[in-house]
């Protein structure tokens, strides 16, 4: 057996696919930007529990991401002493395959279950069936309770060293997207209480706080420093607004970083009420000033603040998200289906209102009662509960037996809405387009020097990106309505930046060629007959140095497939392609160029990174 090296892993594929056939690993296209038709984003993610931990404990680690069964078993039959297993509700059965196979061939591995899958995992199987399977749930945050269980000090600040990167882009750019997005966890839990909450019940609705304000200013710029193709950092937290003092910290160390300003901003997470007292409080222009460029917003339903949701019961969505626009702050718009308050009489109302908030992206899933919440207790209470098997536990789920309406219905509600944001606003590419030269107008008039002269080119920048998907957006708009508002917002971005350059349109040409012919491949053969499966990549944490780098692992891809290596290849070539037009173009029409916008423009294709974060 292994001494002193532990085991953190995924679950094994395959994967289940979600209702609609799509990818559990690609929230993008599943969530996001779901029904843009092609101009629907693809992304790749990680599973950043797991990388978090062994950046976090003294002894060396071994981090599986999406192994494939031999894989798992080939690292099993090692014998590393403890297993650490990072799930959802959806991968359960698999992982009491894997459990099985733990005792069997290993019997003295000790095996950890943490993440929604352990906390699903223990309240819907009575102690003795948790024990056949595993040897702890991890409740709550994981780093301590690793750290006690592998008797270490537990007191010791928790380390976020630079991990793998996400990524995203439309799936006519690259079905795979080079890493672009950086990832930090500011805090975990939330002290609001939501009873459909899978974070509230999993850390005992308290915020535990892993960053401070000038701590994640300072990871951030560890991104900046060392990925010069990174142009967002995930932040994840509950709701930033619900700690007001902590953002407002992070104001004067984001002052002190103007050239970081000028490349990225941070995705962030809030609700309704909560984002308009801190604007009551300090202002709008805080929350630019605090770098924040995305915020996830729970908007739950018009009507949750009459039923007992507080953060729905004092401000007015429609002001929240028209003044957040008009700074250039992006939106994701999250809205359930299925409240025992919806009937017939109400769910258009309902869903209308969403579509009225002109959200950036957006989230619309089911109520689902998940295993361990209050509502999942009440519902099993009132036998409404419905046996569905492990792998429809998710957002979509159809355990939950409604009011007032059929279980067909929510799902076809949230598919619904979906199709709608795109018939009525176009495609969230477009959205984000008109969001951000709202931004750069903003803050060019803005009397705040770090808005004016520094985040103004960001919104720049990304504007130009952005608008070399207009002619393809043109093209296959979904109708005249949205046709019309491409046109209008080609005419904002010319009265804002002027005439868009040589490169940009050659670029903007290549694109519709690439749309084009996406497009005419979707027609026979569509994307979601074939749900993105991510590849098997291994992580070495020797806890022995990583030659001076910044980055605290190797990694080994022992089994590329084809497909993705031939993929990237294709899509590294067309990028260089591109750029070679794009210098030429340049060079032979440069008194109509821009050379802040070209030299963007071409950098980002010379290195393969032309997606954007959200």
């Amino acid at each position: 057996m292994l001494e002193n090296t532990i085991l953190l892993t995924t679950p094994t594929y395959p994967y289940p696919t979600l209702p609609a056939n799509e990818s559990i690993t690609d929230a993008t296209a599943q969530r996001f930007t779901k029904g843009g038709e092609i101009f629907t984003m693809i992304s790749h993610t990680h599973c950043y529990a797991n990388h978090i931990l062994a950046q976090n404990v003294n002894v060396p680690s071994i981090v599986l991401e999406y192994p494939r069964w031999k894989d798992f078993t080939d690292e099993v039959d090692k014998g590393y002493p403890v297993l650490g297993i990072s799930a959802y509700p959806p991968h359960l059965e698999r992982v009491k395959e894997m459990c099985l196979y733990v005792r069997k061939r290993s019997p003295a591995t000790q095996i950890l279950l943490g993440s929604y899958g352990g906390m699903a995992f223990r309240a819907a199987y009575p102690p003795e069936t948790v024990k056949k399977y595993v040897d702890q749930i991890v409740h709550g945050e994981g780093v301590r309770f690793l750290r006690s269980f592998l008797g270490e000090p537990t007191g010791r600040p928790i380390r976020q060293a630079l991990m793998p990167k996400a990524g995203s882009a439309p799936a006519y750019i690259s079905r795979y997207p080079r890493g672009n997005i950086g990832f930090l966890v500011s805090g975990l839990g939330c002290i609001g209480g939501c009873n459909f909450c899978s974070t509230t019940s999993l850390f005992d609705q308290k915020r535990l706080q892993l960053l401070s304000s000038k701590e994640l200013v300072e990871h951030i710029r560890l991104y900046y420093d060392h990925f010069p193709e990174i142009s967002q950092v995930f932040v994840i937290e509950e709701d930033h607004f619900r700690h007001p003092r902590y953002l407002i910290n992070i104001r004067e160390y984001w002052k002190e970083n103007p050239e970081i300003v000028e490349r990225l901003d941070w995705f962030g997470f809030g609700s309704v009420d909560y984002i308009g007292k801190f604007a009551q409080k300090y202002g709008w222009d805080a929350i630019a000033e605090i770098g924040i460029g995305t915020i996830f917003i729970g908007v739950e339903s018009k009507f949750a603040g009459e039923h007992g949701y507080e953060k729905r019961s004092e401000v007015d969505a429609r002001v929240v998200f028209d003044r957040l626009h008009a700074m250039g702050i992006r939106t994701v718009g999250a809205w359930m289906c299925g409240w025992d308050f919806h009937h017939h009489g109400n769910i258009h109302e309902d869903l209308n209102y969403l579509i009225s908030l002109y959200p950036t992206y957006q989230q619309l899933t089911r109520v689902s009662p998940f295993p361990g919440t209050p509502l999942w207790e009440k519902l099993q209470a009132q036998d409404r509960v419905r046996e569905v098997p492990w792998e429809d536990v998710h957002f979509w789920s159809g355990a939950q037996k409604n009011v007032a309406l059929e279980a067909h219905e929510t799902l076809n509600f949230t598919e619904y809405g979906y199709d709608l944001l795109h018939q009525t606003w176009g495609p969230s590419l477009l959205r984000r387009l008109d969001v951000e030269l709202s931004g750069y107008s903003y803050s060019m008039r803005s009397s705040s020097p770090l808005l004016r002269r520094h985040r103004s080119r960001l919104f720049k920048r990304h504007s130009a990106i952005l608008w070399t998907n207009l002619y393809a957006l043109d093209r296959f708009a979904p109708n005249g309505v949205v046709r019309r508002r491409v046109r209008k917002i080609d005419e904002k971005y010319r009265s804002l930046l002027g005439e868009p350059t040589p490169t940009m349109k050659v670029l903007g040409r290549a694109t519709e060629v690439l749309a084009t012919l996406f497009q005419a491949k979707e027609s026979f053969d569509p994307m979601n007959r074939h749900p993105k499966e991510e590849p098997y990549k291994r992580y070495i944490y020797s806890k022995n140095g990583n030659n001076g780098s910044p980055i605290p692992y190797r990694t080994e891809m022992p089994h590329q497939p084809v497909s993705v290596r031939a993929g990237k290849l294709q899509a590294d070539m067309v990028s260089s392609t591109l750029a070679m037009a794009m210098k030429t173009a340049r060079f032979t029409l440069a008194q109509k160029g821009d050379p802040e916008i070209d030299d963007y423009l071409i950098s980002r294709l010379e290195t393969g990174w032309l997606g954007l974060g959200f």
